[in-house]
Parts: C-alpha cells; structure tokens; sequence
C-alpha cells in the first residue's frame, strides 16, 4: 500500500546510510579533495616561488592572501546561488572554473596574472567546498551529520596533505609551476565524473515546486523499498522560508547562532590559512631544506586527518563542547611550534598536535553551519560562514608578512596566533549554551 504522506526529512534520519548516499558523500569527499588540492598548494610552493622569482615577504604575502580573497568572495557570492539553481549545477560550474584557472596560474608570467588566477581559483574553490558540505549534510541522517560532513571533509585534508606530498618530489625537479598543472589537470579529469554520477540534492528539490518526479526517483534509490505513487504527499518537515537571503540567516532564532558562527569561522579560517600559508617557510628559514620543511609542513594536514573525530565527539557531546576542546589543543600546539626553535622532532610533534586541534575544530564548525540552517537557506548559511572565514584567511597570511618585515623572523608569528583559537574557544563556550535554531516544524511546512 502506498504512503499518504511522505516525510523526506523523516526517511532519511530514520535509516542508516545506504549504498546511494554512501556514493553521494564520497562524490562529494571527491571534490573537497581537489578542493583541498587547490586551496592549500600556495603554502607548499611559496619557498620555490619566491626564490624564483625573488619576492619580498610583503610580496608573497599578497600571493598567498589572493587564493583565500578569492575564497571569500566564493563563499559570500557562488555559493549562496546553489540556494536557488541547485547544488548540482553549481558544484560542477566551481570544479570546471579552478580546474581551468589553476593551469593558467601556471602560465602566469607575471605577478599580477599570477595573483588574479589564484584569486579566480579561489573563487571555484569557495563556492564548491561550501555546496559540498551542504550535499553531504542533506543526504546525511541528523544522528550522523556531523561525523558524515567530517568524513566528507577528510577529502579536504587528504588533499592537502597530498597536494604537500607531491610538492616534496617534484618542486625541487620541476619547479613550482608542476604542481599547478597537476591540480588543475586532476580536478578536470573529475568534472565528466561528476556530470554523470552527482545527483542534486533531494531536500533541495522537495521543497522547490514541479520537482516531484526527480524527488520519488531519488528516494527510491535511497530506499527501493519505499512505497511511493503518485497519490503520495511528499514533505520536508521544515518551515517554509519568505525568502532566500542572508537577512533569513537572522530571523526564527539563528541570529546568536550566526553571529557565533561567523566568529568561530573567522578565528578558525585565520589560523589555518596562516599555520598552511608559513610552517613550511618557517621551517625553511632554520636552515633546513625545502623537501624536509614541506615534510614537516605536511604534518600539519596529517594531524588533520586524526582530527576528524572531531565529528565523531560532535553527534556526541555537542558541537560546542568539541569546538572548545579542539581548539584549546591547537592553540596550546600552536606556542610549542614558536618555543621548540630548531629541534624538529619538537617542531614536527608541535605542527601535527596543531593540525589535530584547528583542523579537527574547523571540521566540528563546518557540520555545525550545515546542521544550524534549513535546506532552503543552507549554502546561503555555509557559504557566508565559511565567506566571513575567509576574511580571517586573507588576514592571517597578510599579517604574518607583515610581522615577518618588521621583525625579520618567523618565529615571532607562532606567538601570536595562539590568539585566534584562544577567541574561538571562547564563542566555543557560548555556542555550547544555546538551544539549536528550529529548523523543522510545522509552521509553513514546505512540500514538493
């Protein structure tokens, strides 16, 4: 007999993880890898780039704050379009968009193409990895959405620890223009995959009008079982939206919540992007050669893979708790990596603790966006988190070279970063206090 009425929302979080969504969410760990290739490669061929090119430390900070600018504008203006076009559709335009553009920053001749083209990969880069988080977390059950999005996220960090890898082996061989090309040709070869295999998203397209077919073809790949015909109501269980903008990030109780998110992004996103942006230069300056300083700056993303249990510890105790946990480890890591000087066995333990506390904090924040916002504003919602994270992402890199300028070393950089993961602690707490944002109910209840 079929359903009267079929709640999308409540099928999903009342069975496992199937076959399908295990595909869907590995898709997706599939873009966030070369996602990962993209954002995090400017780090790793920086030391090459300068002595090629004999760039000042204020200039290589404008290097490496021109992929995160573009991040920023990504996440405040791509990604939020997925609010209205579709998750699919924007995801595959992002992948296509820095895929080309990495290849072009390689042919760059100057510093100023070579600037604009990190800016133009950031800009795909933002916009994918924020609709990646969405997807996963709609395809996700709620009592496992947190540690799906982390998983997810591992594509990112495998990434970049990949991406750091590479750069190791064929920097000193082929120079740093090799590891653009290689990024940009793998997240081409990604795209027809994609196009083929990337569903959109079933909760996106049940509360969007004449979607109904497309809805009862992808729940019956979740669920063959499911008793589903035409007579059949299909819902979402969620509030209808009046609108989709980044004015609805306030409204129904989300303002405290937002407003916390974007704190803990800011802080987060600054002192990744500064840990990514100068380890491997840091360690370059104590004497040590560039393949071992990309080695140990690596460790970095590798103490980000253990971090992922930070997903785990979120559908757990609360994504506030973890968040204060994490990134309390990381700041303390983060002082040691300044105090251990030119001992690397120290230096390398003090750069992977760091990268399990701001890595693993960064993977809880990201599936508390996604779990804090409903399917209608939910890449609106991500996406300007992450965007007012990548503020903090320019800052961190800039600043540091300014401070590298002033003082002449970079030790002095490792000191004060302690400070942005001390503030996201802090809102760490606060969030941890608050009830969720209501995101499901029956006011204005939306329906394919």
């Amino acid at each position: 007999m079929s359903l009267a009425v079929a709640n999308i929302s409540e099928i999903l979080d009342g069975r496992e993880i199937g076959a399908f969504q295990k595909r869907v969410i590995a898709l997706c760990a599939a873009i966030a890898f070369v996602d990962g290739i993209e954002g995090q490669l400017a780090g790793y061929i920086a030391p090459a780039l300068r002595a090629d090119w004999g760039l000042s430390a204020p200039e290589l900070g404008v290097f490496l704050a021109s992929g995160p600018l573009g991040l920023l504008v990504g996440g405040l203006f791509i990604a939020p379009l997925a609010d209205r076009f579709g998750r699919r559709p924007i995801l595959l335009a992002c992948v296509t968009l820095f895929g080309i553009c990495s290849l072009l920053t390689a042919m760059s001749g100057s510093l100023f193409t070579l600037n604009g083209f990190r800016f133009l990969t950031g800009l795909g880069v933002g916009g994918a990895l924020a609709n990646s988080i969405s997807l996963t977390a709609e395809y996700s059950p709620t009592h496992r959405r947190s540690l799906m999005v982390a998983v997810m996220l591992l594509g990112f960090i495998v990434g970049s620890l990949a991406v750091g890898l590479l750069s190791a082996q064929i920097v000193p061989l082929l120079g740093w223009r090799s590891v653009l090309i290689a990024g940009g040709a793998l997240s081409l070869l990604l795209v027809p995959f994609l196009y083929f295999a990337l569903p959109e998203s079933i909760r996106f397209l049940a509360v969007r009008e004449g979607t109904r077919d497309e809805v009862v073809r992808l729940m019956r790949r979740v669920d063959p079982t499911l008793a589903i015909d035409h007579t059949t109501r299909l819902t979402v269980g969620e509030h209808r939206e009046p609108s989709v903008s980044v004015a609805a990030l306030f409204r129904d109780g989300r303002a405290r919540t937002t407003i916390l998110l974007w704190t803990v992004y800011f802080m987060s996103l600054l002192t990744l992007y500064l840990m990514s942006s100068w380890v491997t230069t840091h360690v370059h300056s104590l004497g040590v050669g560039v393949s071992v300083a990309i080695l140990i700056g690596t460790l970095f993303q590798l103490g980000g893979i253990f971090g992922t249990v930070s997903g785990w510890m979120a559908d757990r105790i609360g994504p506030g708790i973890t968040i204060l946990i994490t990134y309390a480890t990381g700041a303390v890591a983060i002082a040691c990596i300044g105090f251990a000087g030119s001992n690397l066995t120290a230096l390398g333990i003090a750069v992977f603790v760091a990268g399990v506390g701001i890595i693993g904090g960064q993977s809880a924040t990201n599936a508390l966006a996604a779990i804090s916002y409903p399917t209608q504003i939910r890449s609106t919602g991500v996406g300007w988190a992450t965007g007012i994270g990548r503020i903090g992402s320019i800052i961190g890199p800039s600043l540091a070279g300014i401070l590298v300028g002033i003082y002449g070393s970079t030790q002095s950089i490792f000191f004060l970063a302690v400070i942005p993961p001390l503030c996201a602690c802090a809102a760490g707490v606060v969030l941890s206090s608050l009830k969720p944002p209501p995101t499901i109910g029956a006011k204005g209840d939306a329906h394919a």
